[in-house]
């Protein structure tokens, strides 16, 4: 059995993370358990910074050496305290991601001193929100009056060579769309996980390549 620990900032993620990645991951022997960023010493979720993101993924690490830890982590307003952050605006989601992941995987490992393959960083651009376009016809399964809104989702599939380009505005972030566009309102935690489920992980590893060569690497681990 191979352990994984999913590193995350929310509840939608902490959510998805075990009834949709788990399952998938547990037909590999891939052992999956989610857990949140601490934000204090009762709450989780929340705000990140890198000083609270490095404490908590330096003390993961430091638990079991036979771990390997991975984060699951949106683009969409992560703070400027992250390596790369600033320095890659302007460039391609997956290209930007991929840069502040790899910044953030040198100062992980050099905090915990820990084996470089057994920190894996996933930045998902924009946010979690965006595999959820990649099959908008699912959105009226969870909730029926969203069939109504299917012309709207679909546009604005149409308009991104693919799901994890949807801009990363206030306005156009794909969270700030879903609020906008559905009615009844999109709720993360009750809504986001189901979505994901009904799309189901072939056709979001099929439209996201950042999100696909993460759940490649982590389906592909090797016992430690």
């Amino acid at each position: 059995m191979i352990a994984l620990i999913v590193v995350g900032e929310g509840q939608t993620e902490e959510t998805f993370v075990r009834s949709v990645l788990a399952p998938a991951l547990g037909r590999l022997d891939i052992f999956v358990e989610p857990r949140l960023i601490k934000t204090s010493g009762t709450a989780s979720g929340g705000a990140l910074n890198l000083a609270r993101v490095r404490q908590q993924l330096k003390s993961t690490l430091a638990q079991r050496t036979n771990t390997y830890v991975t984060s699951f982590f949106d683009l969409y307003g992560l703070d400027t305290s992250f390596p790369g952050v600033k320095e890659s605006r302007g460039r391609p989601p997956t290209e930007r991601a991929s840069q502040i992941e790899a910044l953030l995987a040198d100062d992980v490992i050099a905090a915990s001193q820990c084996r470089r393959e057994r920190f894996i960083p996933h930045i998902q651009p924009h946010e979690f929100e965006a595999i959820l376009f990649s099959n908008v016809s699912r959105f009226s399964e969870t909730e029926a009056a969203w069939a109504h809104h299917q012309d709207e989702l679909s546009a604005v599939q149409a308009r991104f060579p693919t799901p994890e380009h949807i801009n990363d505005s206030p306005e156009t972030a794909p969270s700030k769309l879903l609020a906008r566009i559905l009615k009844p309102r999109y709720r993360k935690t009750l809504h986001g996980p189901d979505l994901a489920n009904r799309i189901g992980l072939d056709e979001i590893r099929e439209k996201c390549p950042h999100f696909r060569q993460w759940f490649e690497r982590i389906s592909s681990l090797e016992p430690l």
